[in-house]
């Protein structure tokens, strides 16, 4: 089985859809033909690097000016041009994408060649997006998220409720956790809040989360995680160096360093109010960091009685369980929380089934 995993921002940038087709390729690899389509970046065994023009290279932002068009909508059409014969040409039985604007544009040159590979789809969000008219299998990667999407008239028969899983192999590895925090700079007794997150307002709420933590006493670390290209806020960075000052740490760290900051820190916290996973917040749970996030069902769904909810319309609310967790460090770091995540979205559990999905639309086109 030969299986082709397609990713434009794969090279580009690190959110969540790029680590899944990143880490979805090397559990793969083991097992079947696996190649990885992505925009950028150096090409590896088993990758491929598709030209095109980027939404943040000049070209395409003066194409996009003088002809109407978004330069995310130039993106998506020169990949898939530039795709479609990498395609054909390697006789894939299984195409497997996560970017939206992909699945019509790949779906109406699968008609027109009559290819006869299966096309599965990730509806990674949070944007909404019907891929059921395109896609053979649909893989929804929250119970919360099929259920909206079957509501707004999805096709129930093509869905299948699959999260992305999170690689483990480095969890059990035994950690210094004073000598890490020596190494970053960070003391000791230092409280440490992580927020693995794109520098955003409407979504991640990291304004939301600076405010609510600017209100917490004591010796502590805001450490936020996230880059401000290609669709970031760099005006939060100032605002949480206005509103903390030395309380605030800003990296962008390698997706395989996010693993100290996990390591170093008391607690994670995400303020926003919807997410399709939250494929950060289960790392952390894998990792045995404790995780706040707002109380929602999905959010019910995804800590299963592990972790603290909060709710986050309410001002105070943040940072009243954040003052409450500095004065009771003996409720983190609980074994039980790390070995639920573990079983549900480690890879070693997902991938049988995901593979089980290819072999399925593989018959189903034969």
């Amino acid at each position: 089985m030969k299986v082709a995993l397609v990713s434009v921002g794969t090279g580009q940038t690190r959110r969540g859809y790029e680590r899944f087709m990143t880490d979805l390729f090397a559990v793969l690899r083991a097992d079947v033909d696996v190649t990885l389509f992505k925009g950028a970046g150096e090409p590896a065994p088993g990758e491929c690097v598709v030209r095109h023009m980027k939404r943040t290279g000049t070209v395409a932002r003066m194409a996009g000016d003088r002809m109407g068009y978004t330069r995310s909508r130039i993106e998506f059409a020169t990949f898939a041009v530039a795709l479609w014969p990498r395609l054909m040409g390697g006789r894939f039985d299984v195409v497997h994408v996560v970017d939206p604007p992909l699945a019509p544009k790949l779906a109406r040159m699968r008609s027109l060649t009559r290819a006869k590979y299966g096309f599965v789809f990730t509806d990674g969000g949070p944007a909404v997006f019907d891929a059921t008219p395109y896609a053979d299998v649909v893989l929804y990667i929250s119970p919360e998220q099929q259920r909206e999407a079957i509501a707004r008239g999805a096709a129930p028969a093509k869905g299948l409720m699959l999260p992305m899983g999170v690689d483990t192999s480095w969890m059990g590895e035994a950690v210094d956790r004073a000598a890490l925090r020596r190494e970053h700079g960070v003391a000791a007794d230092t409280f440490v809040i992580l927020a693995v997150a794109a520098l955003n307002r409407h979504h991640k709420r990291v304004d939301y989360l600076i405010d609510e933590i600017a209100k917490v006493p004591g010796d502590i670390v805001l450490w936020i995680d996230g880059g401000v290209q290609p669709d970031g806020d760099a005006s939060l960075l100032q605002l949480a160096r206005d509103r903390l000052g030395g309380r605030f740490r800003h990296t962008h760290v390698p997706s395989g360093r996010v693993r100290d900051l996990y390591r170093l820190a008391d607690v994670t916290v995400s303020a926003a109010f919807h997410e399709s996973q939250g494929l950060a917040l289960i790392e952390a749970m894998c990792a045995g960091l404790p995780v706040v996030a707002h109380d929602s069902p999905h959010f019910r769904w995804l800590l299963d009685g592990h972790g603290h909810l909060v709710d986050m319309a309410v001002p105070g609310a943040l940072a009243d369980r954040l003052v409450h967790l500095l004065g009771h460090r003996e409720e983190l770091r609980k074994p039980g929380d790390r070995d639920s995540a573990r079983r549900r979205f480690g890879w070693e559990s997902l991938k049988e089934t995901y593979l089980d999905v290819y072999r399925r639309v593989v018959a189903e086109a034969a």
